[in-house]
């Protein structure tokens, strides 16, 4: 066991010298064990861990037994130990979970607080073979793509933490066995065996079931994760690169090229989720089914849009896909600076963020605003006018980016459409006696 152990955290590289580790020890055998390795890998490779126990208050004197149990196994190993307490059924209700997801928020809260506090690099987790052919089987059951079926990670960063798993390589059965030979004691938490958890259903009844096929059959469930593990990586690594190719930030939102349209789908679909997961942050509750209803509208008109997970929206934008957070697609006029003097034969600046207009031409007062009804532009020197509205569509302005642009506007009478052109009737001539410099604060001045 040990050696087996060992090997897997080198091939991986999950604790290297003088690192800090946190280790997360519930009383159970897998933690148990878990917590054994660590101190004994410590023997072989100089770096310090600490246990964290998190007790969820959902069983009574049984949970309080446990964390008796863990403070008192680390007292023995000389082990530095936290404990953390959470009354999970009450966040659970607070933040309309089930109590599954708030425990493990509660335990990421936990480890993050350690972490932070002890500054460790990594959280060690007792997850092992079995549970990672258990993940497989539920992911599978719930349609999941080539990611859900590499299961557990080895080494994964979720957010600001790096968490490891040392014992995926071994079995529950094998974990049992080298406690029982060292005379090792561990607690067993009744809820294991309650059949209304997913997860135990699984363990229970499906997993052993499989196993009268093929006693092997967990392990070989375990290969093949490692094996999507592998795929998944390297299509991540390319979705990585047409991301960069194709997609490009635009003011609120993200927008994909129609040239995506010439990869290959499964590509597509994972540059895709890329997006979606960047403006939801992170990929929870992004399903492919969201993925697929984004593609659909590659080949629909302009204008059609679709609503997804976390309140994303997108829209198709001239042969684009246009995503986009509704709460934030509200964007504020930019700021914008005034100086007026004389025209002296000055040079005419051509800077896309710095404008001068013939001020004398100017009728009531300006103002800086979004676009409104009967907005209009000249556009040409004879007078001729054009709808701005028209005039942001010939551009191929992206609806939802038509909103949020900003104007100055003389009454109905838009003098700059910030960003893109200005009026053919304020435009300096020879004529003109005085000039209104305006300026996008913030901006460069040689823009």
């Amino acid at each position: 066991m040990e050696e087996k152990v060992f090997s897997y955290i080198e091939q991986y590289r999950m604790i290297e010298v003088g690192d800090r580790v946190i280790a997360g020890v519930s009383g159970g055998a897998d933690s148990v064990c878990l917590l054994f390795l660590l101190w004994e890998y410590q023997k072989k490779v100089p770096f310090s861990v600490q246990a964290v126990h998190v007790n969820h208050q959902l069983r009574g004197s049984e949970a309080k037994r446990d964390e008796e149990y863990v403070v008192r196994l680390c007292r023995e190993l000389s082990v530095p130990c936290r404990v953390y307490s959470y009354d999970v059924e009450r966040i659970a209700a607070e933040r309309h979970m089930t109590v599954e997801e708030a425990g493990r928020a509660v335990r990421q809260q936990a480890f993050g607080d350690a972490c932070k506090k002890t500054g460790a690099k990594s959280t060690a987790l007792a997850h092992h073979r079995d549970d990672l052919a258990e993940t497989v089987l539920h992911n599978l059951a719930r349609g999941s793509g080539a990611a859900g079926l590499a299961g557990i990670h080895p080494v994964r960063r979720m957010g600001d933490g790096v968490y490891i798993r040392p014992l995926l390589c071994v079995g529950r059965c094998g974990i049992e066995k080298w406690l029982t030979k060292r005379g090792i004691a561990w607690m067993e938490d009744s809820t294991n065996r309650e059949l209304s958890y997913t997860r135990n259903k699984i363990r229970q009844k499906v997993l052993p079931q499989l196993e009268e096929i093929n006693p092997r059959a967990a392990q070989h469930i375990a290969r093949a994760a490692q094996t999507f593990l592998s795929v998944e990586e390297y299509l991540g690594q390319q979705a990585d690169m047409l991301y960069s190719r194709y997609a490009g930030e635009k003011e609120g939102g993200i927008i994909l090229s129609k040239e995506i349209s010439g990869e290959h789908p499964v590509m597509q679909a994972y540059v895709v989720k890329r997006v979606l997961a960047y403006l939801a942050g992170g990929e929870k509750d992004i399903t492919s089914v969201h993925v697929e209803e984004a593609l659909e509208l590659l080949g629909h008109r302009t204008g059609r849009q679709k609503s997804l997970a976390h309140g994303i929206t997108v829209q198709q934008s001239y042969g684009n896909l246009l995503f986009y957070k509704n709460a934030e697609r509200e964007i504020p006029e930019k700021e914008l600076e005034f100086h007026v003097f004389s025209r002296e034969n000055q040079q005419i600046p051509e800077k896309k963020y710095t404008k001068w207009f013939d001020y004398d031409k100017i009728k009531g007062n300006l103002t800086v605003r979004k676009r409104q009804p009967g907005d209009y532009l000249t556009v040409t020197p004879a007078g001729g006018r054009k709808k701005l509205k028209d005039y942001l569509i010939d551009c191929k302005i992206p609806r939802q980016e038509r909103e949020n642009l900003t104007l100055l506007a003389d009454g109905s009478h838009i003098v700059w459409v910030v960003g893109y052109r200005i009026s053919e009737y304020y435009k300096i001539t020879e004529q003109t006696k005085t000039v209104i410099e305006v300026q996008v604060k913030g901006e460069m001045e040689d823009e």
